[in-house]
């Protein structure tokens, strides 16, 4: 994209710089360092600054240079960025990435300051009340035991069900497992579901090979970038047992929440039958045959041919979620969410291990450090104290220096 002419600091004519040439120079700058940290964030940064283009390019009279990006584009963005979906600190995350791109473009003189951090910009951003603890949604016993039996009901209906219709009894199974994963576990859903950014292993999705049922274990890749095992509590074993059962992969490397989109699954199947020498017509002629004017679904034409579908997404995943929610006639107080969201499972688990075995045990679980845990929870802590205050007061006697009038 060509240059546009403008006025220097020093008041002689330079080129506008176009916000999509210095990418790269940014991405080059923050590179340097360890590869581990460095490589992360590189690829995350990139990802943002890709998004944040994307959404520039989509607005009319969109800005292409620092010169015609303003604070109300970056307002904007925020409040894009606040209508997604996703829990306040993924939010906030991704603006960071964004602000630390333009704060790179102000020191190197691309812009005179950076408008993403002008208070009038992060506005829509969720708000930092400083009382964060008890704040984020935490899945309600009553939530959980409402959700579990739903679930519950509709994988045996559709098990009992299953000769008519498979594809139904994979999918209420599926998502059965999945709940009774995200509930009981404390799983973060990025570690389980695939990041349609993110192609490396262990951001593909939870595969069969990553569990083991027997041992009450699994695999994932944490969020500190290295294969951890973590406890896969007894609860959530027979829902994926089942699921296995009616799944029935034809090897452990599929995805244990297969996408079941017939456009995904097609696309699978095609481009795997490519690469074995099939060519476009034999392909769609199977298709047709098999499932088009047969009685498979496409998630049987892939498990008969070997097949490996794509995983279910983490954006996919919180619209399941949202069906679930409502469909369970589960009516939540949450203007933020609206449904039983998949970080919020994770939120409850740390409650329930806090309250029962203390911040120690629940930072073992949910892969945190004792104190990042007892930051999050300090508001059951601070419950905790009320009450031993309460009772203290109760129990203490009553002072003899009474004022007495004659």
């Amino acid at each position: 994209m060509p240059s546009e002419p403008k006025t220097g600091s020093d008041g002689t004519e330079t080129d506008a710089v176009a916000i999509s040439s210095v990418v790269e120079d940014y991405l080059l700058d923050k590179g340097k360092g360890r590869d581990g940290e460095s490589g992360n964030y590189r690829r995350h940064a990139e990802r943002e600054i890709d998004r944040f283009l994307e959404f520039l390019s989509d607005r009319p009279g969109s800005p292409a240079t620092f010169e015609a990006l303003s604070v109300a584009d970056l307002r904007e963005y925020a409040r894009y960025l606040s209508r997604q979906g996703w829990a306040e600190g993924t939010i906030k995350n991704y603006y960071a990435h964004v602000s630390g791109f333009l704060g790179w473009a102000s020191r190197e003189g691309h812009l005179s300051e950076n408008p993403a951090q002008r208070t009038r910009a992060k506005e829509p951003l969720p708000e930092d009340t400083g009382r964060k603890s008890g704040e984020q949604q935490a899945w309600s016993r009553e939530h959980r035991e409402q959700l579990l039996s739903y679930v519950d009901e509709q994988a045996y209906n559709a098990i009992d069900a299953i000769s008519d219709d498979p594809k139904a009894a994979i999918k209420d199974c599926r998502n059965r497992a999945l709940v009774n994963l995200l509930c009981f576990s404390g799983v973060r859903g990025a570690e389980i579901l695939a990041d349609i950014d993110d192609g490396r292993r262990g951001r593909d999705g939870l595969r069969w090979s990553d569990l083991s049922l027997g041992d009450n274990s699994l695999q994932v890749l944490a969020k500190k970038q290295r294969w951890d095992d973590r406890a896969l509590p007894a609860p959530a074993v027979p829902s994926l047992e089942r699921l296995k059962q009616v799944l029935d992969p034809p090897s452990d490397d599929w995805p244990v929440f297969p996408s079941l989109s017939y456009s995904t699954l097609v696309q699978d199947f095609s481009n795997s039958l490519l690469e074995r020498g099939y060519d476009n017509e034999e392909i769609e002629k199977i298709r047709l045959e098999k499932v088009s004017e047969g009685e498979l679904s496409m998630i049987e034409l892939c498990a008969e041919y070997g097949v490996a579908p794509s995983a279910m997404t983490t954006h996919g995943g919180r619209d399941v979620m949202k069906r679930l929610t409502e469909r369970a006639g589960i009516e939540l107080d949450d203007d933020t969410h609206g449904y039983l969201a998949p970080h919020g499972a994770r939120r409850a688990a740390g409650e329930v291990m806090v309250r029962k075995y203390g911040h120690g045990e629940a930072a073992r679980l949910l892969d945190n450090s004792e104190q990042v845990v007892r930051e999050h929870y300090s508001h059951i802590e601070a419950g905790e104290l009320a009450d031993l205050a309460a009772e203290a007061f109760d129990e203490a006697p009553q002072s003899d220096n009474q004022d007495s009038t004659e």
